[in-house]
């Protein structure tokens, strides 16, 4: 799995302010999502402008969710649905935890790929920044991949944000990939990112997306 804005969705829906919710809400939630982004040539293939669309739903409980997002991209054999499930917590220290299952398929590229055990942490330091570490591991294929995160607030609008990770590809060499940029909040549910992604198994490509998470039934 690489890293990407369409991918993370349910990322973007579980730091939302107005999304979030701890254990203590014990109360069904359901949220959704969907997100545009324009890129200069998916992953560096030097194809052009390439436009993908992705779409999620999850429900959570007192922390344990499930949900299914979706992927449409110019790449028909890129398009993807993944389904996962897992538990989440956030501590009034800042520190939070996310542990799960999902799993990928691509129905134009044979449907059912594989399935990956994912584990991410995050914490606040001071009102400003924050770091994260997320890891994933298929037990099928005995591949990884981990991936450091930090963010800095500049207001209560603009965050700087940059991700730096590794993960493992079968019968190739382990892939390195970076990304760097900035998000702005506009609204609650709506947001606007722009960043630049590039890697030494891949051409580094720009990417500006725009997303909107909502909740569609509870608090």
């Amino acid at each position: 799995m690489r890293l990407h804005p369409i991918a993370l969705l349910t990322s973007l829906a579980l730091a939302s302010p107005a999304l979030a919710q701890t254990p203590e809400a014990p109360g069904l939630v359901v949220t959704g999502g969907i997100a545009l982004e324009f890129s200069d040539g998916e992953y560096g293939r030097g194809t052009g402008p390439s436009l993908s669309t992705g779409a999620y739903i999850e429900a959570e409980i007192s922390g344990f969710y499930l949900g299914v997002s979706g992927e449409v991209t110019d790449e028909r054999t890129d398009n993807e649905v993944d389904y996962y499930l897992g538990y989440r917590r956030e501590l009034v220290t800042g520190f939070s935890w996310d542990i799960g299952y999902t799993r990928y398929t691509y129905p134009r590229d044979g449907g059912d790929c594989c399935g990956e055990v994912t584990l991410g942490l995050f914490t606040s330091v001071g009102d400003k920044v924050g770091l994260g570490l997320d890891l994933a591991y298929d037990p099928a294929s005995d591949l990884g991949n981990a991936y450091l995160s930090a963010e800095y607030d500049l207001d209560d609008n603009w965050t700087l944000s940059a991700n730096y990770g590794a993960c493992e590809v079968d019968a190739e060499p382990m892939v390195r990939e970076w990304d760097f940029g900035a998000g702005y909040v506009l609204s609650d549910e709506l947001a606007l990112d722009m960043r630049w992604y590039d890697s030494d198994g891949y051409d580094g490509y720009a990417a500006v997306s725009v997303s909107f998470d909502t909740t569609l039934f509870g608090n």
